[in-house]
């Protein structure tokens, strides 16, 4: 049996999410795969996953505090990435947000101190003192 990368089910979950609506750009298409290399994920497990993204399960952070520590991670890949244009990164990182159990009417609020937090150097510490005044 071959082993998968660490981060492969939750590449496959981002994947999914991404791609599920059939109304991905080719640039979020591009950055996925980018974005798998930045996770380990090989050109194999990239080309098995977007054969059958929509077999896997998305499976959202169950606390708060893990959502923060996830998102926060998918905020800093995101934002190290300076060809993906910056309302790409607020669409795509605001399909994430959703999906992994922030309240839709907060996302918009969220992605945005997110990303200046984290364009501002803050460490994750300082990231989830940062976020939790606004309501998940």
């Amino acid at each position: 049996m071959e082993s998968k990368s660490q981060y492969y089910d939750a590449y496959a979950a981002v994947m999914k999410i991404t791609l599920r609506d059939n109304n991905a750009s080719d640039e979020e298409k591009q950055y996925l795969q980018a974005f798998g290399k930045k996770l380990g994920i090989t050109d194999s497990e990239y080309f098995e996953v977007i054969e059958s993204y929509m077999e896997f399960d998305i499976v959202a952070p169950y606390t708060y505090n893990s959502r923060l520590e996830n998102f926060y991670t998918l905020t800093t890949v995101v934002a190290e990435d300076h060809k993906m244009p910056h309302k790409d990164q607020v669409k795509w990182l605001g399909r994430m947000a959703t999906a992994m159990g922030f309240n839709p009417s907060n996302v918009k609020y969220i992605v945005a101190k997110s990303l200046d937090l984290i364009n501002a150097g803050k460490d994750m510490n300082a990231y989830k003192e940062g976020i939790k005044g606004i309501n998940s």
